[in-house]
């Protein structure tokens, strides 16, 4: 299996603890990230919503795979067992968390699941680093270890 995680951002926090799941979980599947940040970004997210959805959608477009799962506010909220089934079966899985004005309809249609980590807004990092946990907490469930006891 693989999985990449899509983040529009131009900070590395919790890069280490990252870096530690991204590790824990090789054994189950080639995981990378994929931070994304550049100046048409910039300059749209300074013109406005529609200009950085665009921008997003346009930085992101290379990265869309077989199966997409798209964070999002509005998402379904899911629990660590029904994450685990929800990646089972994939072989090649694109993460994606939006950037400061989230993602755009045309966007969101590209998605299989549209997900929500939390009913809390949370910043790119602490999203990333939650994602990572449970992306290993869902292959150690679908390979029967026991760290989700």
């Amino acid at each position: 299996m693989e999985i990449l995680v899509n983040c529009i951002s131009k900070s590395n926090d919790f890069e280490d603890n990252i870096k530690r799941y991204i590790k824990m979980s090789s054994k189950y599947a080639k995981i990378s990230q994929n931070n994304i940040f550049n100046d048409k970004i910039s300059k749209a997210q300074s013109d406005g919503v529609k200009k950085a959805r665009i921008a997003y959608d346009e930085a992101y477009q290379p990265y869309v795979s077989n199966f997409n799962v798209v964070l999002d506010e509005n998402g379904k909220m899911l629990d660590s067992l029904e994450f685990a089934q929800m990646i089972k079966n994939c072989t090649k899985v694109s993460f994606f968390i939006g950037g400061a004005y989230g993602f755009s309809d045309e966007f969101k249609k590209k998605a299989q699941k549209l997900i929500s980590l939390s009913r809390l807004t949370t910043s790119h990092g602490i999203a990333k680093l939650m994602l990572f946990e449970q992306i290993f907490r869902a292959l150690c469930i679908n390979a029967g270890h026991p760290y989700h006891k």
